[in-house]
């Protein structure tokens, strides 16, 4: 017969036996779990060739996507809201943080996009239209910096709101704090923000989940242009070099898929 300390002892076996078993059947449902809520959040750009560029077949929610214009940024803002349109599939609005006073609010028409979900946001106190730009150079770069502060407030401020599906601003330079802020805003709501650069930001920092450099070329014999798309960054993955060739009509703002082409010498690459 067993001892009371045999007893003990063999409970204690079979009780933390039984424990590792519930532990191990209680991973692998999370692990299901996680990887069904996943595939939940990962949604189409809208543009096949630009999903088969991403690691996940789409822009998951809650990220940040840099889009870096190499010459003409109207073009690649019509790119990004053509994504944006696509993503407006699920509940919430499109938040557009106009710091230059530049966004035209009847373009979306063209491009599919209800004026109704928008909000429109211009940063309030600072005028940098043409007939305020003849300000001394002091008081000019004062101004600067405070419409920085308040498109930055602006943009954190929408990035965590839940009624948000989608963010876009234009910003020049954006320091490592205000890209982690952001990104925390966004993994708490959900949201995507989409962030319009110029070309200097290849040489900055970035914690954006993805960043695309796009460049804008003549399409010969036609009213388009034609926009050579880059994945240059994935966070936190590997992927393969690779691009897409876009028309985009001059007059619309309209894009269009036409093809996908792959570096023949591509080779798996980290991205910092």
């Amino acid at each position: 017969m067993f001892g009371w300390a045999q007893l003990s002892v063999f409970l204690m076996t079979a009780a933390a036996a039984e424990s590792s078993v519930v532990l191990d059947q209680l991973r692998r449902q999370l692990k299901v779990c996680q990887v069904a809520n996943r595939s939940d959040q990962i949604q189409s750009s809208g543009f096949q060739a630009l999903d088969r560029l991403l690691p996940d077949g789409g822009l998951p929610s809650g990220c940040v996507v840099e889009w870096i214009s190499q010459s003409d940024g109207l073009r690649t803002a019509s790119l990004a809201l053509s994504c944006a349109k696509n993503l407006l599939r699920r509940p919430g609005a499109l938040a557009v943080v106009d710091a230059a006073h530049e966004f035209h609010p009847v373009s979306l028409s063209h491009l599919g996009i209800p004026l109704s979900r928008l909000l429109l946001i211009r940063p309030s106190g600072i005028d940098l239209t043409e007939s305020n730009r003849s300000a001394p150079p002091g008081a000019m770069k004062s101004q600067t910096s405070v419409l920085l502060k308040e498109t930055l407030w602006s943009l954190e401020q929408l990035a965590r709101c839940a009624g948000i599906s989608v963010v876009l601003a234009w910003i020049d330079r954006l320091s490592v704090t205000a890209q982690r802020r952001l990104q925390l805003a966004v993994e708490h709501s959900g949201a995507t923000v989409f962030l319009m650069r110029p070309a200097t930001a290849l040489a900055q920092t970035s914690w954006a989940d993805f960043r695309f450099h796009v460049q804008s070329t003549p399409n010969t014999g036609s009213s388009a242009q034609q926009l050579d798309v880059r994945l240059v960054r994935a966070r936190n993955c590997v992927l393969q070099n690779g691009r897409m060739v876009l028309d985009i009509h001059d007059e619309t703002g309209a894009v269009s898929e036409i093809s996908e082409l792959a570096d023949p010498a591509a080779s798996a690459v980290s991205a910092g």
